[in-house]
């Protein structure tokens, strides 16, 4: 790989087709470009330049096509720098969660975070709930926000949280009439909530759609072509949860936690855990 600096004196050269102006552009003496630029002839076993006597400099087939390369290494060596003096300038908070809080209840968090902590920048990752405690094990993140996933020594809240019947403003059924659901593929709690508390009341429900995705479970939803079970604070527009009076029963409640790395403990991952604390105590104090 050709020394970065060998490759400024070439790219100066190349534009300008001086090694004189070139060399006084890098703040050197003409000598030192010229032998940059025999440096990489010598490596690359090409000539860069036709540069005879009496005759204007150009670049050969040859150094026009490793300009484009030149060019494309600076400017990514540019960039690397860049981006870690700026990661090494910042602080970093790793939050991992699910899409449907993602989508929902985190948006508000991290406007107030951000209100806050301007100079932390924070990293999203989005997973099953099971599967975020496992990254949480192996410290790729700082705080897992999701379903309750049971007591562990990482949790450091849980809340209950209301459980609600979500549709699209368009959708309708007739009263008695089998509901229409839509869920994601493993979603099995919440199929699991909703089917008895269908029972409890004597009401019939069927899958008719299921998606491995929750955007795909929203679009299924947002069509209008089903029905279905969400915590109350997770619930956007355009969907709408359903007023009980359409004879669809009361549903049982879920819980959401945050678990926080045992590493990791400093006040912008505390802020953080706090700021998702208020919001979802809120939502459950509204409903």
């Amino acid at each position: 790989m050709p020394d970065l600096n060998v490759l400024k004196s070439f790219v100066l050269a190349a534009d300008t087709l001086n090694f004189s102006e070139a060399a006084e552009r890098r703040n050197t003496v003409q000598s030192a470009v010229s032998a940059h630029i025999t440096k990489l002839e010598t490596e690359l076993q090409r000539p860069l330049f036709l540069r005879g006597r009496g005759q204007p400099m150009s670049l050969t087939p040859e150094g026009e096509a490793f300009l484009v390369y030149a060019r494309r290494i600076l400017t990514l060596s540019d960039e690397a720098v860049e981006t870690i003096r700026s990661a090494r300038s910042r602080r970093i908070v790793r939050l991992g969660t699910t899409v449907t809080l993602a989508m929902s209840v985190v948006t508000d968090v991290l406007s107030a975070f951000a209100a806050e902590r301007p100079d932390v920048q924070l990293h999203i990752q989005c997973d099953r709930s099971d599967t975020l405690l496992n990254r949480l094990d192996v410290d790729d993140i700082d705080i897992a926000f999701m379903m309750d996933q049971g007591k562990r020594p990482e949790r450091n809240f849980v809340h209950s949280q209301p459980l609600a019947w979500v549709a699209s403003p368009e959708f309708s059924i007739a009263k008695g009439a089998d509901v229409p659901l839509a869920f994601l593929t493993d979603g099995r709690d919440l199929r699991r909530y909703t089917f008895e508390a269908l029972d409890a009341v004597g009401r019939r429900g069927f899958i008719a759609h299921l998606s491995p995705h929750p955007i795909g479970v929203r679009a299924f939803v947002q069509a209008g072509l089903a029905v279905t079970v969400m915590p109350v604070s997770t619930v956007n527009q355009p969907l709408r949860i359903l007023p009980t009076e359409r004879c669809l029963p009361p549903l049982a409640p879920v819980a959401l936690s945050a678990y926080r790395s045992a590493n990791r403990n400093n006040k912008d991952i505390n802020l953080l855990s706090d700021l998702l604390e208020r919001s979802i105590s809120k939502d459950a104090a509204k409903n």
